[in-house]
């Protein structure tokens, strides 16, 4: 017999990690309240479509597929001259990203606000690899995606990202990424962007978790 779906609400906890058993009323109504207010801001956000603009950089998309729509839950922008710039299309102005200059200056910035900021090898002197992240929280809660605004784009069934990432890494050219931050995960899908050097690998991948915490 077919599993039965559980309410949107119960899988949202899911998706946090959070079992709705363990929770008291209180909290679960307070939590309740929030994913709402979620739920509206996201209704807002679905009605968009993310145009990253035509400046001549290279623009590499991560997009779920949604009905005959595609949603832009990722974007990696690369400058001519290398710089390299991971954002997250999210509602209001959380605005999550990460940076990587051409000087090797480092940094992690949402709502305003600078963190893991780092000093890195320079762009122009790369050598090997360098681990950009791994960012979470994905979901059709994200812009729509014009194809014809994009360098390429790697497209995602749904359910891949509910609690899976995107990894992302800059290589020298005819070089791997490192399998250190790989060996924890199944990696569903990737792919090598070589318009300008260091090149850039995106892969999309989930936890290796046993089958019995796979689905809700």
């Amino acid at each position: 017999m077919a599993a039965v779906p559980k309410p949107a609400f119960d899988r949202w906890l899911w998706n946090q990690q959070i079992s709705p058993d363990s929770l008291s009323e209180e909290i679960k109504a307070s939590l309740r309240e929030e994913y709402e207010r979620g739920q509206v801001r996201a209704q807002a956000l679905r009605a968009t479509t993310l145009n990253p603009g035509t400046t001549g950089d290279y623009h590499y998309a991560v997009a779920i597929e949604d009905g005959t729509d595609l949603r832009v839950t990722l974007w990696v922008k690369r400058s001519r001259a290398g710089e390299c710039v991971i954002l997250q299309p999210r509602d209001g102005k959380w605005d999550p990203h990460c940076t990587y200059h051409r000087d090797g200056r480092y940094h992690n910035k949402s709502h305003s606000m600078k963190s893991s900021v780092q000093r890195r090898q320079p762009l122009d002197q790369f050598k090997g690899t360098e681990h950009l992240g791994i960012f979470y929280g994905h979901g059709t809660a994200v812009p729509k995606c014009d194809p014809s605004h994009y360098s390429a784009i790697m497209t995602v069934p749904p359910g891949i990202l509910e609690r899976g990432g995107v990894i992302i890494d800059l290589v020298e050219p005819r070089t791997s990424p490192s399998a250190h931050h790989r060996e924890p995960h199944k990696i569903f899908r990737e792919e090598t962007y070589r318009d300008c050097a260091p090149w850039v690998v995106v892969a999309v991948a989930s936890p290796r978790i046993s089958g019995s915490d796979q689905t809700p």
